[in-house]
C-alpha cells in the first residue's frame, strides 16, 4: 500500500503531535518520526521519540543517527540504535506515564505477529531478528536465540539510569565491537533524504515501526519550525500587539479599555502577560509582513478543511445535533423554571377558584410561559494551541454541533478560542450570545502557538459577567496540557518555574475552582491522549467527558450537560 501525498503529510502531522505530547514541548521541530509498515504514524514509537527528546540531549543522539547515513547497513544500524533508545527511554518514562506500558505490550505483540507472517526469526535479517527478540522479552518471553544475538541484545538493552553521553558511548561500542563500524564526522543529512513513501520501498523486510528522518521541507516540519520561530522571537509590547492584530484580527477593545482589563486579569502568576480579544476582523496589511501573510493563509486553508470535514459526514452530524438538542430541551423542561401566568385553560389553581365563583373571573388556571430571557447561558472555550493541530477539524465540528444544539434550544451561547504567543494570550470570538446565526464562524477555528490555560480561564470568567442569566456554564474543549514558553513568576518572591506539567496544571485547576466559587459551572470535553487524562481530572474533577467516537457524542456531552443543569 502506498499512501497518497496528502495522507502521508497527514500522518507526518500526527507523528509530530504524538512526539509533542510525549515530550511535553510543543516548540519542538522533530527531525525523526516513526511509521508502521503501511506508512501510518506509530503511537508507541513516536511516544518513545518524545521521551528521548524529553530525557536526553537529542542533538547528541542525532549525531549518532546521522553517522549511519550513506553506509551499506545504515538502516539496520538505526534499528539497533532504536532498540537501545527505546529500552532506556521506556524505563525513564514508564513510571510517570503508566499508559506507556500498555502501549508497549500492544506494540510488542504487533512486532511478533508481523515476524510470524514473514516466517519467524529465521527469515529475518540480523537487526530485525534482534528487534523481535527484544520485544518478545518485553512480552515476558524467553526466546531461543543464537549466542551472538544474545550478546548484542544484552549490550543494547540499556538501563534508564544512563546519561546521554553514556547512551551514545554504549551504542557506538556495540556497533564497533560487533559490526566494526566507526562513526565519521558528519555535517548532517543534506539533500536526498528519503521521503516517507520511498523509505517504505526500502524496508520490505522490516517489522514493527521504523524511525526515520522526516524531510526538513515537509509540511509538518515547516509548521513546527514556524511555530517555534514565532514564539522564540522577542518583541516589545507594542510590536507584539501589532503582530497579533496582523495575524489574528483587530482588537475588540480600545487601548485604554484593554489596559483596564489587563490590570484586572493579568495579575499574580500572569502579571507579565498581555491579552488580545478579537473577532478575527483583518485589516489590510500596510507592509510586507510575511509572518502575517503565512498565518492568514494557513487560517483560511484550515477553515476550508474544517467545513469539508463537517460536510463530508453531514447526515450523521445533523442527526447528532438533533439528538443533543432534544436531550438539552428535555432537561430544560424538567430543571429550568418557567414563569406561570393566569389563563383560561391549563392547570387549575385552587387558590383562585373563589374568583370564578364570586367575581366571574374565568382565569382560574395557570400555564407555563418561558420568559424572553432564559435562565441559562453557555460559553464554549476552545483550546487553539499547537497541540491541537492534528485535531482542528474534529474540534471545530464538535464545537459547532454543541453551539447549534444550544441555539436550537434558545440558549444564549458564546464561542471563542484561545492560544498564547510570546506572552500574549489571544482570545478569538466566533459568536456572541445575541448572534444565533453565526455558528458557521466556528469553522474558522485554527490552532497555533502555546496555551496558558489559567489566564484564558480567568479571561473567560470575566467575559461571562456580561451574561444576565442566573445560571452560567463554561464548556472547555481541551487536551488539558497547559504549556507556555513564559514562566510563572511570583511577583513577591521572584520564584520562577515553567508553565507546564504540574505547575501549569495546578494554576489551571485553581482558576477552574475560582470560577466555580463564582457560581459558574465548568466542564471539559477532553480532546487529548491517555497520558493527559490524570491532568484533566486534576483540573476539572468529575465534570469531564471524553469523546471516543462521534456516535457517542450526543449521549456523552448531553449526559454531562444534563447533570450540570440538574445540579445548578
Amino acid at each position: 500500500m502506498q499512501l497518497s501525498q496528502r495522507e502521508a503529510e497527514r500522518q507526518e502531522r500526527r507523528a509530530t503531535n504524538l512526539i509533542w505530547n510525549a515530550a511535553r514541548d510543543y516548540s519542538l521541530a522533530p527531525v525523526v518520526r516513526a511509521y508502521d509498515t503501511e506508512g501510518f504514524a506509530d503511537v508507541y514509537m513516536n511516544s518513545i521519540i518524545g521521551a528521548v527528546y524529553s530525557f536526553y540531549e537529542f542533538p547528541k543522539i542525532k549525531e549518532v543517527l546521522d553517522s549511519f547515513e550513506r553506509t551499506p547497513k545504515g538502516d539496520e544500524f538505526e534499528e539497533l540504535a532504536w532498540i537501545a533508545l527505546e529500552n532506556c527511554a521506556f524505563e525513564r518514562a514508564a513510571a510517570e506515564r503508566p499508559a506507556l506500558r500498555e502501549l508497549r505490550l500492544a506494540y510488542a505483540m504487533r512486532v511478533e505477529a508481523e515476524a510470524k507472517r514473514k516466517g519467524g526469526a529465521r527469515e529475518l535479517d540480523e537487526a530485525y531478528r534482534i528487534k523481535l527478540f527484544h520485544y518478545e522479552r518485553a512480552l515476558g518471553l524467553e526466546p531461543e536465540m543464537p549466542e551472538r544475538d544474545r550478546k548484542i541484545l544484552a549490550a543494547l538493552e540499556l538501563p534508564g539510569s544512563l546519561t546521554t553521553d553514556e547512551v551514545v558511548q554504549r551504542i557506538r561500542a556495540v556497533l564497533r565491537e560487533y559490526y566494526m563500524f566507526v562513526a565519521t564526522t558528519s555535517a548532517g543529512r543534506g539533500g536526498g533524504l528519503p521521503t516517507l513513501i520511498n523509505f517504505l520501498r526500502r524496508r520490505r523486510g522490516g517489522i514493527g515501526a521504523a524511525v526515520r528522518s522526516g524531510e526538513e521541507g515537509s509540511a509538518a516540519a515547516k509548521n513546527a519550525r514556524r511555530i517555534k520561530d514565532r514564539l522564540a522571537g522577542e518583541r516589545s509590547e507594542g510590536e507584539m500587539r501589532e503582530y497579533v492584530s496582523d495575524c489574528f484580527g483587530l482588537s475588540m477593545y480600545a487601548p485604554g479599555e484593554l489596559k483596564r482589563i489587563e490590570e484586572r486579569l493579568c495579575s499574580g502568576a500572569h502579571w507579565d502577560s498581555i491579552l488580545h480579544f478579537t473577532r478575527g476582523e483583518l485589516a489590510p496589511l500596510e507592509r510586507n509582513n510575511r509572518e502575517a501573510i503565512v498565518q492568514r493563509s494557513s487560517a483560511k486553508r484550515q477553515s476550508g478543511q474544517n467545513r469539508k470535514y463537517f460536510t463530508d459526514d453531514i447526515v450523521r452530524n445533523r442527526l447528532t445535533i438533533s439528538r443533543l438538542a432534544e436531550k438539552i430541551r428535555n432537561c430544560m423542561l424538567v430543571h429550568l423554571d418557567d414563569a406561570r401566568i393566569k389563563s383560561r385553560a391549563g392547570a387549575l389553581a385552587p387558590e383562585k377558584v373563589w374568583r370564578g365563583v364570586v367575581l366571574g373571573d374565568e382565569s382560574v388556571f395557570t400555564r407555563p410561559e418561558r420568559g424572553n430571557d432564559t435562565e441559562l447561558s453557555v460559553d464554549i472555550l476552545l483550546d487553539a494551541s499547537a497541540s491541537q493541530i492534528e485535531r482542528q477539524e474534529s474540534v471545530s465540528t464538535q464545537a459547532y454541533m454543541i453551539a447549534e444544539s444550544l441555539t436550537r434550544c434558545g440558549i444564549p451561547t458564546r464561542v471563542y478560542s484561545f492560544c498564547t504567543l510570546s506572552g500574549c494570550t489571544v482570545l478569538r470570538l466566533y459568536r456572541d450570545y445575541e448572534e444565533p446565526g453565526k455558528n458557521e464562524n466556528i469553522f474558522d477555528y485554527c490552532a497555533a502557538g502555546w496555551n496558558r490555560d489559567g489566564l484564558a480561564f480567568r479571561a473567560a470568567g470575566w467575559l461571562m459577567r456580561s451574561s444576565h442569566c442566573e445560571r452560567r456554564l463554561l464548556m472547555i474543549l481541551s487536551d488539558a496540557s497547559p504549556n507556555d514558553d513564559r514562566k510563572i513568576t511570583d511577583r513577591d518572591t521572584g520564584r520562577q518555574e515553567l508553565y507546564r506539567g504540574q505547575a501549569g496544571v495546578i494554576d489551571s485547576a485553581e482558576e477552574v475552582e475560582k470560577l466555580r466559587r463564582e457560581g459558574i459551572s465548568v466542564m471539559c470535553i477532553f480532546t487529548g491522549e491517555d497520558a493527559d487524562l490524570p491532568a484533566a481530572r486534576r483540573i476539572y474533577g468529575r465534570d469531564l467527558v471524553r469523546i471516543r467516537s462521534i456516535e457517542q457524542f450526543a449521549d456523552a456531552v448531553g449526559g454531562v450537560i444534563v447533570q450540570l443543569i440538574g445540579n445548578m
